[in-house]
């Protein structure tokens, strides 16, 4: 899906009173849909049966039929939206609070501005960051990358794991972070780890940085494994603690920075989805210069992302 816009620009900063103002009304969010993937004159429109560019709207039904299968198609038809019965503006304020908040919003925040359940608010804001989590899948890190892992939630309030590589309870997270030409933070990636071990890190990294890119990493043993993946390698002996924040600082500030997200936003979050959360985080600070756009293109995510249901959210299934 070309990531189009809708003719009708949205604000540089979009603050509360114009997002109300522009989208307070389901038709108001229904039209920007309409515009932003197929166009107000359906010069984007495809039909998702048999390809064919041309069809018409249906007078008073929102459905727009293909001029040559005749296939009747909504413009919430296969993506994040289909389905659903929650309204347009109670999704477009979802996306708000994701795209706007550097630290995201809780489920049972959502639900409390929204008037709905807490189940309908945590059901839509994982549909998003689902969304969230295909997008980032489209682009790799390469060039100078740094690589180093953590551990984040698992246990519940008051029952901390012990801090280090032997953390028990928590889900360990490698991430990578490549840098420019200056040293500065480029583009982010995180992802959920079975063990901190040398074949579960090189998958993340066969999966996450393009092969010949130069891993700069500590002096842990397993990052020799991962280089022989098709990696240059520089290990930095540093130890724990100070050093290592000190010799890779940027790194760390976005571990931080994901840390406080979790903590202050959510409190606390199971196994099973931590890969959403981290797909959240690393969307947003991969866009941390495009803060103005944001809320245009989760729209456009949201478009392109197809729903996926409560059971298979519950039961793990990507």
């Amino acid at each position: 899906m070309p990531d189009n816009r809708s003719k009708r620009p949205l604000p540089a900063v979009m603050d509360v009173g114009r997002f109300r103002e522009r989208f307070g009304t389901d038709e108001a969010c229904w039209e920007h849909l309409r515009d932003t993937r197929w166009g107000p004159d359906l010069d984007q429109f495809t039909c998702p049966d048999c390809g064919q560019a041309k069809g018409w709207w249906l007078a008073n039904r929102r459905l727009v039929e293909c001029s040559e299968c005749h296939r009747q198609t909504s413009v919430t038809a296969g993506t994040v939206f289909h389905g659903a019965r929650v309204p347009l503006w109670k999704w477009f304020w979802a996306i708000y609070q994701l795209a706007q908040g550097k630290k995201g919003i809780a489920a049972l925040t959502l639900a409390k501005q929204i008037g709905g359940c807490y189940g309908t608010a945590w059901l839509m804001l994982h549909k998003l960051r689902r969304a969230m989590r295909r997008r980032n899948e489209r682009y790799v890190l390469q060039g100078l990358v740094e690589v180093d892992e953590t551990y984040v939630g698992g246990e519940e309030p008051g029952h901390p794991g012990r801090p280090g590589r032997d953390s028990e309870k928590k889900v360990p997270v490698a991430v990578a972070l490549e840098l420019n030409e200056e040293g500065k933070p480029k583009r982010l990636a995180m992802a959920s780890v079975k063990r901190v071990t040398g074949h579960h890190l090189k998958r993340f990294a066969v999966n996450s940085i393009a092969k010949g890119s130069k891993l700069r990493t500590d002096g842990w043993g397993a990052y020799r494994v991962v280089a022989k993946a098709g990696y240059e390698h520089e290990a930095i002996i540093t130890g724990r603690g100070r050093a290592a924040v000190q010799t890779f600082p940027w790194i760390h500030t976005f571990i931080g920075n994901m840390k406080r997200m979790i903590l202050g936003t959510h409190h606390w979050v199971s196994h099973k989805h931590v890969d959403d959360y981290l797909a959240e985080f690393t969307y947003r600070a991969n866009r941390r210069w495009l803060e103005a756009n944001l809320f245009g293109r989760l729209v456009v995510a949201a478009l392109d992302s197809k729903a996926i249901t409560y059971k298979e959210l519950t039961a793990g299934a990507t």
